[in-house]
């Protein structure tokens, strides 16, 4: 009986993710089919067609820094979390998680392939994803931080309909911050959490918690976390600078430093496949409202896209060709 239930749910569980990306496929797929609709064709081919490759390539290339300043801040929060990993290890299972993340649709996304690389290297669960989960909250915290500079120093950023978005996600993560880091708010939150989930969830988010808490002792750590994060993020927006070279768009970077972060941001709502579609419309909106045509403005967010889809293809081969040495099941 016990055995069907549990089919039962597997089946389900199939079920709800099949249909969560086939809604984000339409999503995306609907958005940039609108976008198509309103972009002249030929011009768009036109566009594509004249693109400097080597721009393209060096578009590719600076994601690729961006990704490797992304698995030293990866590293050093894991090495904050006492656990023993090396920097090249970190490095291949960082971009074996870009991979998973960027280019497969599939179910497993790249946050959990680190976690599990991370749990056959150390027989960690817990402080694996602590790490991993405060990586992406830095790097979101980072990226909300370059779009509300903009909205203060770009004034074509500055609209109220950003800001409604903006504000309230930028609110939202320093409540998400203190929770973390901060005993007694934690305590309280948790006590909530046991009170309306069953044990074994509460149980496994208290432990998350608790190692999470551990970076509230590591307050210079934080900051060079914070301050790697912030070359990241510039990184990417060195991505589509270059791409928008590569199509010759030349509008000159500050804008592009005020616009990509703030498609960034919303692109990362769970709501498309990669953020594909939103990212583009938000784009073509914001690049639109300083005179940039549409057809450019799209092929330069398309090809920022593929920029990272090529470089993102090194996380394949790390899939690969890692190695890694499984711990002893006594010590979990």
């Amino acid at each position: 009986m016990s055995g069907g239930t549990e089919d039962g749910d597997k089946g389900s569980s199939a079920l709800r993710t099949f249909s969560d990306l086939a809604a984000k496929l339409l999503v995306s797929g609907g958005l940039l089919y609108w976008l198509l609709s309103q972009s002249d064709l030929a011009t768009f081919g036109a566009i594509l067609q004249r693109t400097e490759v080597w721009l393209f390539v060096l578009a590719a290339g600076f994601f690729v820094v961006s990704n490797a300043l992304g698995a030293c801040q990866w590293f050093l929060l894991l090495r904050g979390q006492s656990l023993a990993v090396s920097l090249r290890q970190a490095v291949v299972f960082y971009w074996v998680g870009v991979f998973f993340n960027n280019v497969l649709l599939g179910n497993i996304g790249g946050d959990a392939m680190r976690i599990y690389d991370m749990r056959r290297l150390t027989g960690e669960t817990s402080r694996a994803a602590a790490a991993t989960f405060m990586d992406r909250f830095v790097g979101l915290f980072s990226t909300c931080c370059l779009a509300l500079g903009a909205c203060v120093f770009v004034a074509e950023v500055r609209r109220p309909g950003l800001l409604t978005i903006l504000v309230p996600v930028f609110a939202g993560l320093v409540v998400l911050l203190a929770m973390g880091l901060s005993r007694r708010l934690g305590s309280s939150v948790q006590r909530i959490l046991q009170r309306l989930l069953p044990a074994r969830v509460s149980g496994i988010l208290g432990e998350l918690r608790g190692n999470f808490v551990v970076y509230r002792h590591k307050a210079p750590l934080l900051v060079g976390v914070w301050l790697v994060s912030l070359g990241v993020q510039f990184s990417r927006i060195l991505v589509y600078f270059t791409a928008g070279a590569a199509v010759g768009l030349d509008v000159g970077l500050r804008y592009f430093v005020g616009f990509q972060p703030v498609a960034a941001i919303i692109a990362a709502l769970p709501i498309s496949v990669g953020g594909l579609g939103v990212r583009e419309g938000v784009l073509v909106e914001l690049f639109g409202g300083i005179g940039v045509e549409e057809s450019l403005a799209f092929a330069t967010s398309i090809l920022g896209y593929a920029a990272g889809i090529l470089a993102s293809l090194l996380g394949g081969i790390a899939f690969v060709v890692r190695r890694i040495q499984p711990v002893d099941d006594s010590r979990t």
